[in-house]
């Protein structure tokens, strides 16, 4: 071991070294993310990192990240954020494994597997991975890693842009201006059909979330078997402390009483679509009607910027059945959004390789750090 607490690795005349982050590393990860797409985005990402690192809750050092000296050289880093589950109810410590990187002279040579494989040896504490690229799913794979099958993403379509091309422009023209007016007048019809006035409820714009959300997630965690843990702290970290957020914040109140949350990002242009997302939610899934009117509130707001699409990851059937009443379908099943392993630590819990048994939204991700 070296100072660390991490092995010190030995191949021959290599030698291996794992150790945390240190603040010179940045230097190292800028010439990754460079690589990969450019100086621009590796500029972007330097000020994301710097916020992640700062901000978890549950950290008490903030250097999460473990990285992979190769004779003294950063050959490959992993996030390793701390991170607080409810497992059936009970609170459970682990990790959130996450932005794993290996240089890009270093790939194909067994580096990124070994440097898994070593951090898991001195880890064994509950964790997740989420989102990982083809490549990294692979890796982790083969060090144990097990899936989380059933995560859907459900969209609401205003546009058949990208989706229905010809040979011909005007033709491609006039089946994107009729789809377009059929569509709005379903959902013209749809606010009508539907009662979306909540029941009472009153939903509004916030800058930031209080400790009224720890009271609502303490209130509700006992209703799914696997959640990450939501609090005003945690929110505000991924969701409202930085300068150039755009995420809205709704929450919802019954007189003084929070009822639930939720946050969506407007329309951004994604391969020549504008696609809003809904990041993330939370209300009690026995009432429907408030997770109806919270979800009606932000379609309404997204509407005004013309998106061609709604998306809202949603792994719970109570939620689901809301949403295909307001016209969302179910998209594509994201396999590799999310793995986990020491099944163990958290008592061998049952079904947690279902997605029906998680709450877990684009917000339990760590896009909400990049997607600027």
């Amino acid at each position: 071991m070296d100072a660390t607490g991490y092995p010190k690795l030995d191949a021959g005349k290599c030698v291996r070294r794992i150790r945390r982050y240190r603040q010179g590393d940045l230097h190292a990860f800028e010439r990754f993310w460079n690589a990969q797409a450019g100086e621009a985005f590796a500029a972007e990402r330097a000020r994301a990192f710097q916020r992640l690192l700062s901000g978890n809750p549950f950290s008490s050092t903030r250097d999460d990240y473990v990285v992979l000296e190769l004779d003294g050289r950063v050959a490959a880093y992993e996030g390793l954020m701390p991170f607080r589950f409810s497992i059936s109810g009970r609170d459970v410590d682990g990790f959130i494994y996450h932005d794993t990187m290996v240089a890009p002279e270093m790939r194909g040579k067994g580096v990124g597997r070994a440097f898994v494989q070593a951090i898991l040896r001195d880890r064994p504490e509950f964790s997740i991975a989420v989102w990982m690229n083809a490549p990294n799913s692979h890796v982790f794979e083969k060090c144990g890693w097990l899936p989380v099958d059933g995560l859907p993403t459900y969209v609401r379509g205003y546009s058949l842009q990208n989706m229905v091309k010809t040979r011909y422009r005007l033709v491609n023209a006039a089946v994107e201006h009729t789809a377009r007016k059929v569509f709005a007048l379903l959902y013209r019809l749809e606010k009508k059909v539907f009662d979306f006035s909540g029941r009472g409820y009153h939903i509004d714009r916030v800058d930031y979330f209080d400790d009224r959300v720890d009271t609502l997630f303490q209130s509700l965690k006992h209703e799914f078997a696997f959640i990450a843990h939501r609090s005003g702290s945690i929110l505000n970290w991924k969701f409202a402390d930085s300068p150039v957020s755009r995420f809205v914040r709704l929450i919802c109140l019954k007189g003084d009483r929070l009822q639930g949350y939720l946050v969506f990002k407007p329309g951004l242009e994604q391969d020549g679509r504008k696609i809003a997302t809904i990041f993330d939610f939370l209300c009690s899934p026995r009432d429907p009607g408030l997770f109806r009117a919270l979800m009606r509130r932000a379609v309404l707001e997204i509407e005004k910027t013309g998106p061609d699409t709604v998306e809202v990851l949603c792994t719970d059937r109570r939620f689901a059945r809301v949403l295909k009443t307001m016209g969302f379908v179910r998209a594509r099943e994201n396999p590799g959004a999310l793995k986990y392993i020491h099944a163990d630590a958290a008592g061998r819990p049952a079904g947690i390789g279902m997605g029906e048994n998680w709450f877990y939204t684009f917000g339990d991700g760590d896009k909400v750090f990049w997607a600027w």
